[in-house]
């Protein structure tokens, strides 16, 4: 395994350092073979943006003969040998680096795509602390921009993952600058995320594996419906809805409240979906005086293709058309993107609505366009409330859009009415709100639901001890066998958790 990982991170050395604005024309010699691993041997010729472009059968040319050196490994990359140029699939890569011009990088790859007439779409942003991406095209023009950026100079690092999709998995590109690659309350500006030394220790697949069994804090860095989805077992629910939302202040307390009374030398290890979240995360929790911090090299995507499912609960949600992807992603890879479809997809949580443990992923959104909110749901509450959170939902004023039994985004609403006086009743409905003061109420809404539900919940279990108590106390033990208290103890146990049930269901 190290021999294979060590070829693989020769593999991904840079092509040559360039300025960013330059034109690349590559040609790769024969591998050379080291100690380590294989290596390839470039030879770069730069030239300005106005001569010729570069032949995109060199850029693939150069990845599937990476592809062949590494095919002993099990790296994502030995997967890809056979795939065809025509074929869809999704890349991941962020890298965290100083850039001097952002938003000349942004013109600069605009320009490149355009020029080599490449259908790639998804989500691509600069800022001055460097690159994150989701993307996907064919394979042939994935691949080719993701080798024209590893040749730039502050991208020559790069570590990037490939999967086999069945489609076009994004709509559009959106490539711009962003001051923030992330959402983070308060921005990530301040935080000195481009030096490694202030990040954590990024840990591989195997060693995750290892240290996850000893006594540590695991820190799930994501928003809390992806560790619905799935998540490490030991790892709490984030009790942000959004990761946007988690604390970074100045207080003592502003931290998760799972690390307010840890040890700062007390081991966390930090993990979300491709890795950029708790890397940059970790240099927040460094700054707050926590040493022995520990991020998941790759993020759990590269965890589950590495070292299989052991320790994880469910499915791995993801930001794209797939929504979410089987734990048992690394044995299915090799087999496309059709088998991965066909693979369940296990769920973490419960249904959401009755709290059935036969939920389904992935996710759906309310059918109510006015909700619009991302919930699970098992089959019969999908049907039951016809694609609704609730039967509050049901009766929707402007639309209600069609079940998507087999959950997923909705496209535009013009996709689900045919009605001519739709447009006026969809326009008169918004009362001059903005989308993002939309989503601003909803989630306020379903906070105050999630709290209601927890505190009834607080509320039934400790109604529970005390009957309990009562019930085993030595006053009652002489008069009442042990066997008919525990039945008594079930019966109430059963009648409190239906009453709180009702209660949340009514508020």
């Amino acid at each position: 395994m190290l021999a294979s990982q060590q070829a693989h991170n020769r593999l991904l050395r840079p092509i040559s350092a360039l300025p960013h604005a330059a034109t690349i024309r590559t040609s790769f010699s024969s591998p050379t073979v080291s100690t380590t691993g294989y290596s390839l041997a470039p030879s770069v010729s730069c030239s300005t943006a106005s001569e010729t472009r570069i032949p995109l059968a060199a850029h693939v040319g150069a990845f599937r003969r990476s592809v062949r050196l590494n095919a002993s490994s099990k790296e994502v990359f030995s997967s890809f040998e056979s795939v065809g140029d025509s074929q869809f699939v999704v890349v991941n890569f962020y890298h965290l680096v100083d850039v001097e011009d952002p938003e000349q990088v942004v013109a600069d790859h605009k320009a490149w795509i355009e020029n080599n007439k490449l259908d790639v779409r998804g989500r691509i942003y600069f800022s001055k602390q460097g690159v994150n991406a989701q993307f996907g095209g064919t394979f042939a023009d994935s691949q080719a921009y993701t080798t024209y950026i590893k040749s730039l100079h502050s991208f020559q690092d790069l570590r990037y993952s490939v999967w086999p999709a069945s489609e076009q998995m994004f709509p559009k590109l959106r490539m711009k600058f962003k001051p923030n690659l992330i959402s983070l309350s308060g921005g990530m500006e301040c935080l000195p995320v481009t030096d490694p030394s202030n990040r954590a220790t990024p840990l591989e697949p195997e060693d995750w594996k290892k240290m996850i069994k000893r006594k540590v804090v695991v820190l799930d860095v994501r928003n809390d419906y992806e560790w619905d989805a799935g998540h490490f077992v030991g790892a709490e629910r984030p009790q942000e809805e959004e990761f946007a939302e988690t604390p970074v202040g100045l207080d003592s307390n502003d931290v998760p409240s799972y690390l307010n009374e840890a040890d700062p030398d007390t081991p966390v290890m930090m993990y979300c979906t491709g890795g950029i979240r708790c890397d940059v995360y970790s240099a927040f929790l460094r700054k707050k005086g926590f040493n022995n911090l520990y991020t998941l090299e790759g993020g759990v995507q590269n965890y589950l293709l590495k070292s299989g499912p052991e320790h994880w609960n469910g499915s791995l949600y993801v930001f794209d058309g797939r929504m979410a992807i089987p734990p048992t992603i690394g044995t299915l890879v090799e087999k496309g993107a059709e088998a991965i479809q066909q693979e369940p997809l296990p769920c973490a949580a419960p249904c959401q609505v009755c709290d059935s443990p036969d939920s389904q992923l992935p996710h759906m959104n309310c059918a109510n366009m006015d909700c619009n909110e991302l919930f699970i749901a098992c089959a019969g509450c999908k049907s039951r409330f016809r694609g609704c959170c609730c039967e509050e939902c049901m009766s929707a004023p402007r639309l209600l859009r069609p079940v998507k039994l087999d959950g997923g985004h909705y496209g535009a609403w013009g996709n689900y009415s045919d009605d001519e006086s739709a447009g006026m009743r969809i326009a008169s409905g918004r009362k001059r709100e903005g989308r993002v003061a939309r989503m601003a109420k909803r989630r306020g809404m379903m906070k105050d639901r999630r709290t209601q539900k927890h505190e009834a919940e607080i509320e039934i279990k400790k109604q529970i001890r005390e009957a309990t108590a009562k019930l085993l106390a030595p006053s009652s033990q002489a008069t009442e066998p042990l066997s008919e208290k525990q039945r008594k103890i079930q019966e109430l146990r059963a009648k409190l958790q239906r009453k709180g049930s009702e209660a949340v269901s009514h508020s």
